[in-house]
């Protein structure tokens, strides 16, 4: 899948979106993508100014990113063929889910996801309906 070099860097594969009427500076830009580094489990953060501006910080993953973990974990089966199962552990409202070799997504719906993505790029159905089907199988984990 990502033929690294020894001693290379990973890239990670989010930037930041920032919303919001207080604008952060760089340092502290670079202070948050360290803090969501050092812990993924943070969805996002809000800085608040004294002056009541605000900005919301998450981050912001480019279109069909899923479809990259989709295919490391088939790599992970390709690999190692005695591994039969993997379990994506489960945030909050997300039950903890298994990706077998024959379903090597990383979501309950990971088949769905993919099927709803290659018919929005084939023309089959618009971006627009590709997110409302998207939004419907999504209601199901909150």
């Amino acid at each position: 899948m990502n033929a690294m070099k020894p001693g290379a860097l990973r890239q990670r594969p989010w930037g930041l979106l920032v919303t919001g009427d207080l604008t952060p500076n760089p340092e502290v830009l670079d202070e948050v993508e360290s803090i969501f580094e050092l812990n993924p489990s943070i969805p996002g953060l809000e800085l608040r100014a004294d002056d009541g501006r605000a900005c919301f910080v998450t981050r912001d993953y480019p279109s069909g990113h899923t479809a990259g973990v989709d295919d490391a974990l088939e790599v992970i089966f390709a690999e190692q063929p005695e591994i039969a199962e993997i379990a994506v552990l489960g945030q909050e409202a997300r039950p903890v889910h298994t990706a077998t070799r024959d379903a090597p997504f990383w979501h309950k719906d990971g088949k769905a996801i993919a099927d709803i993505s290659e018919k929005m790029e084939s023309g089959e159905i618009t971006p627009s309906e590709a997110i409302d089907m998207l939004k419907s199988l999504f209601e199901t984990d909150r």
